[in-house]
């Protein structure tokens, strides 16, 4: 895999930001957006806001409505949301080929299993992502938090094609690594998103503002600590510690929002299933209470 040609399937915060940085670098990026999103890049480009890089504009952007319009690609980014995943798979199928890499730049320990179903183990990583990154507007990107991806090879990919991606994407010019136990780093990453995703966007409250109140502090450890819980049962080491190093991080990040929060504050689906009823469904499935999780999917789920 050359990696010459990359496509970055959802432009939204994630796919947008670092599509944007790919495209700065001079990387042969194309774009597959939707609605208001594709019209506004069609016109204007894409913008970054951000006090932690500088601002910056690509005002020239590939970008398409479907894969299909797209050419073939070495590299695609999935970046839509995980309840999107198995509506795009057809249509990603018309520019991948039988040498593509494709990284699930999504949510929660799930997403890739459904790409590789399609596509098999050979060409799907997974990987974890971390970004303070939303669309304030259609064709602009607010960026907040430093940014980090981790990727991490399945049984049946190659490591030796790794290294190719980790070269791509550190083009971006972010934090880019190659994780020897991904699916460990996935589920340490569920534990804030099932905690401070989702009562955040039940409160509207920032995690600062959670961490400030007793009593929504404690519910927050209490999502975390099922989510320690549910992933030992699965054979995934997460430790107790895991909660108070999540904890102590948060409250260095004192100005930060959740996407879920900022999701339903503008009226879009939130990712209930792959935030919160992931832990419901695989505690019910090895007998692992889930109690407060349960309580917050079914909110959730109210909610949309």
């Amino acid at each position: 895999m050359s990696a010459q040609r990359i496509l970055i399937y959802g432009a939204g915060g994630v796919g947008a930001f670092f599509g944007a940085l790919l495209a700065r670098a001079g990387r042969d990026v194309h774009f597959v957006a939707r609605g208001t999103q594709l019209d506004a890049i069609r016109r204007d480009g894409l913008r970054v806001r951000s006090s932690l890089i500088g601002d910056l504009h690509v005002p020239r952007v590939q970008v398409y409505p479907r894969a299909a319009d797209a050419p073939n690609i070495d590299l695609a980014l999935v970046c839509v949301k995980t309840y999107q995943t198995d509506s795009i798979l057809d249509d990603l199928a018309a520019s991948v080929q039988e040498s593509t890499i494709i990284v699930t730049l999504q949510n929660g320990v799930e997403s890739d299993e459904v790409v590789a179903a399609r596509f098999g183990w050979s060409r799907v990583l997974p990987a974890a992502v971390y970004v303070g990154a939303t669309i304030d507007e259609p064709g602009v990107v607010a960026h907040e938090a430093p940014a980090r991806i981790s990727f991490g090879a399945r049984p049946g990919f190659d490591p030796a094609r790794l290294e190719i991606v980790r070269e791509v994407l550190a083009a971006t010019g972010q934090r880019i690594q190659i994780s020897d136990d991904i699916q460990h780093e996935r589920w340490r990453k569920l534990m804030w998103n099932a905690s401070f995703n989702t009562v955040s966007a039940i409160t509207m409250r920032s995690p600062a503002d959670l961490l400030a109140l007793p009593e929504t502090r404690a519910l927050v450890r209490r999502l975390m600590q099922e989510v320690v819980d549910v992933a030992r049962a699965a054979g995934i080491g997460l430790v107790d510690r895991d909660v108070d190093d999540h904890i102590s991080w948060t409250e260095r990040a004192p100005g930060m929002r959740t996407s879920t929060m900022v999701d339903r504050s503008r009226g879009r689906t939130m990712e209930a299933d792959a935030l919160i009823g992931v832990i419901v469904r695989k505690g019910r499935e090895r007998g692992v209470p889930t109690p407060a999780s349960e309580t917050m999917y079914a909110l959730m789920k109210a909610c949309e």
